[in-house]
């Protein structure tokens, strides 16, 4: 049986949503319960938690909801010249500016398009811009324009389920290395 993969940019497949932060000068916007993601704690695959919680009412004033099996991949700041921050969200979370929240329109899987992307971060690394202010950047026109691959929905299942495998070997992995270092 001959498999046919037809190719689409990424910008016709998800949308694009930008985070934001809430005034720092105003106590009654932080210390809640919505964890709150920026580059410092976009730091592995699967992301539910934050180091900083921000409350309903500062989600209100400046930041966005990344819900559930979203994908947030860090587009501006230092931390892309040292690699390609990329999360599956596991639970709702607010995030900033600098975080793009990636959500499928429904053709294609998120999960396929998280593995996708991380497939791709060699590629996106050999991509990354510069800002006025030494910081690293993605276009947004660029990433729109990102072609994938699409293969049928048997072989996306394949795909994810090997993929996922493979993370959740590492993921256990990595917890191991962190008990036997403790």
């Amino acid at each position: 049986m001959k498999s046919e993969w037809t190719y689409r940019p990424l910008g016709e497949l998800v949308s694009f949503a930008s985070g934001g932060t809430p005034s720092k000068k105003r106590d009654d916007y932080w210390g809640g319960t919505i964890p709150w993601i920026s580059a410092k704690t976009l730091k592995t695959e699967n992301i539910d938690t934050s180091d900083l919680f921000i409350t309903e009412e500062g989600l209100k004033a400046g930041s966005k909801i990344a819900p559930k099996g979203s994908i947030l991949l860090l587009t501006r700041g230092s931390g892309l010249f040292n690699g390609i921050p990329i999360a599956r969200v596991e639970k709702d979370v607010a995030f900033n500016q600098d975080i793009k929240c990636l959500d499928s329109y429904g053709e294609v899987e998120n999960e396929f398009i998280f593995y996708w992307l991380l497939s791709q971060k060699d590629y996106l690394m050999a991509k990354v811009g510069v800002t006025g202010i030494g910081a690293g950047k993605f276009d947004l026109d660029f990433l729109q324009k990102l072609m994938i691959p699409i293969p049928s929905e048997r072989e996306r299942k394949s795909i994810v389920g090997f993929a996922s495998s493979i993370s959740e070997k590492i993921r256990c992995n990595a917890k191991v290395n962190d008990n036997l270092a403790a």
